[in-house]
């Protein structure tokens, strides 16, 4: 379980700094600065995640994004599994309108006129007043009730706006044969224990994937979760794109290198 210790602790150093990157992940900043044709950090950041997705899919959300680490604490205090049908849309009821909203903002600005970076924060720093505490608790707040109420991770599943950025960028990739990071599976190795869809952050049936062997999901953060926990190194990671048969040496052995 080495990996999930590290993966843990770059969780909670990016935690521990999100009062200073708020405002570099908030969708409101570049809603605002758009009115003014400016292109903000955080915008940038948001095509930064679109444009690696069909290399690294959603890693960011699973070793880094600090509302992936609030819901990954919350689950230790509530570990039900959600059920995804219901709830996943939602954010997508967010996501569209925001780039409807930011692409018409922006063109009533007469399009891009400049860019700054730490557009809204205090020397790069963005809670730096009451009113940006306010709004940080507030974040933390929402997810932290959404993740006790709901269940494993339920503010991904939800309202997080920045997931939609890497789903398009991975299925972009994956239809332009883009190999990337992924997970595959020895189905014929498989017993079937659940160990792997119980362990699931993101509550995906982990279990029946492996059993298709098609183990390439939109939801999947790439965690490797299941790939630890597998008492019989049925998962590993690997390079390429199932999709498009892109399995390739390479991927092969690193697939090899996880689990045997």
């Amino acid at each position: 379980m080495k990996r999930q210790n590290i993966r843990k602790a770059v969780q909670l150093v990016s935690l521990l700094a999100f009062p200073a990157t708020i405002y570099y992940m908030s969708p409101a900043i570049p809603l605002m600065a758009a009115a003014n044709g400016i292109v903000t950090g955080s915008l940038l950041f948001f095509l930064l995640l679109f444009v690696s997705a069909p290399l690294l899919g959603r890693l960011f959300c699973s070793w880094v994004c600090p509302a992936g680490a609030i819901g990954d604490l919350t689950t230790a205090v509530r570990p039900a599994r959600v059920n995804r049908g219901r709830i996943h849309w939602i954010k997508y009821l967010i996501w569209v309108p925001w780039v409807g909203g930011l692409v018409m903002l922006l063109l009533r600005a007469g399009g891009v006129h400049s860019v700054q970076i730490d557009y809204a924060t205090d020397h790069g720093l963005s809670v730096t007043d009451f009113h940006a505490l306010v709004i940080y608790l507030i974040v933390v707040a929402v997810f932290l009730v959404l993740g006790l109420a709901v269940g494993k991770r339920a503010g991904c599943h939800t309202i997080c706006w920045m997931a939609p950025f890497m789903i398009a960028g991975r299925f972009v990739g994956r239809r332009l044969g883009i190999p990337g990071i992924e997970l595959r599976a020895r189905s014929e190795a498989c017993t079937a224990c659940g160990t792997c869809t119980s362990g699931c952050p993101m509550s995906l049936p982990v279990s029946s994937m492996v059993a298709a062997g098609r183990m390439h999901h939109s939801d999947c953060s790439l965690c490797g979760s299941c790939v630890d926990r597998c008492p019989r190194k049925v998962i590993g990671f690997a390079w390429g794109n199932s999709d498009n048969g892109a399995r390739g040496k390479r991927g092969e052995l690193l697939r090899s290198a996880t689990v045997t």
